[in-house]
């Protein structure tokens, strides 16, 4: 990956062996959760290349996959989100 002088990191998240989510997300490098739904749309589409390219299907294939998977856990929710710190990484 090649990162340009003023690239800043939004989002690090990574998956434990018992399939539980860590994530962190730093909300004041991009202003407005509208705008976050459009940066976590572009992430869908680059999973979707992806996992085409590793998996080898279907590009839309992939991405109609990652939107179902997507809305069935946000349909889901019922899990606590555990805040550690307001807005940044650090």
């Amino acid at each position: 990956m090649s990162e340009k002088p003023g690239d800043v990191d939004l989002i690090r998240a990574w998956i434990n062996d018992e399939g539980y989510a860590s994530v962190e997300i730093a909300a004041f490098q991009l202003e407005g959760p509208e705008n976050f739904g459009r940066f976590l749309a572009d992430v869908a589409r680059h999973g979707a290349l992806a996992y085409s390219s590793t998996w080898s299907i279907d590009q839309d294939e992939a991405l109609e996959l990652i939107c179902a998977g997507l809305s069935e856990q946000l349909r889901d929710q019922v899990t606590n989100i555990i805040k550690t710190q307001d807005g940044s990484f650090t």
